[in-house]
């Protein structure tokens, strides 16, 4: 009866405990993401992982790219009241956010950190993969390995802050394009990716605080 007891104990402490590390966060549930690239260009993937939350990018050129145009459009609903909605439509030119990037110290900021993550594009035109011979394998295949060409950004997270708990529930859908632009301007697109899903509080113990975390604490 004694270890009985001792045994409920330990098990009611390890639940305290278990509670009392988790905090409330707000984070995406997506239902549908959906990727598309024109092969003649470029090749790409896009992973989510929710159980440590964080997103691979992976992607392949296979033409050299003279200018890309970034279009954006983002719904964001309000889940318990849909008047409440905000919308995002807006075109970027990746070339010259390479030239901010170079030249604002806040861009060099967002760029070093998104860095830390993999290879990132430095800069325009963006080149074609190219690759060299690397190890040869049972005396008929090779491995190779890209020196250019080939980009990645692996277990991506926004920073986060458990503050957005005291928000509404959000719905989001997000449709992401890329454009190539050639020499005479003119726009093709090779890539056409959706995004659905909702925010919704949950109770979390990986809080993935980021840059917040450098932010002087408030008392």
């Amino acid at each position: 009866m004694l270890l009985y007891t001792a045994l409920l104990l330990v098990q009611v402490l390890l639940a305290i405990c278990h509670g009392s590390l988790a905090e409330k966060m707000m984070r995406p549930k997506f239902k549908d993401i959906k990727f598309w690239s024109d092969e003649k260009y470029v090749s790409h993937k896009v992973v989510y992982d929710a159980s440590d939350p964080h997103l691979n990018f992976s992607m392949e050129v296979h033409q050299e790219l003279h200018d890309v145009d970034i279009h954006l459009e983002v719904r964001i609903t309000n889940k318990l009241d849909p008047l409440y909605t905000t919308t995002l439509n807006t075109t970027l030119n990746v070339c010259r956010i390479m030239g901010f990037a170079n030249k604002s110290p806040v861009g060099r900021f967002v760029h070093g950190f998104i860095r830390e993550f993999g290879n990132i594009v430095e800069s325009c035109p963006i080149a074609k993969g190219r690759y060299r011979w690397h190890h040869r394998f049972q005396h008929r295949f090779h491995l190779y390995r890209p020196l250019q060409g080939s980009y990645f950004i692996n277990k991506f997270w926004w920073p986060e802050d458990p503050t957005t708990a005291i928000l509404p529930e959000l719905e989001f859908d997000i449709i992401w394009q890329a454009m190539h632009l050639d020499a005479s301007k003119k726009r093709t697109l090779i890539m056409n990716d959706h995004y659905g899903g909702e925010f919704v509080v949950q109770d979390v113990d990986n809080l993935k605080p980021g840059i917040f975390a450098m932010l002087p604490k408030i008392a």
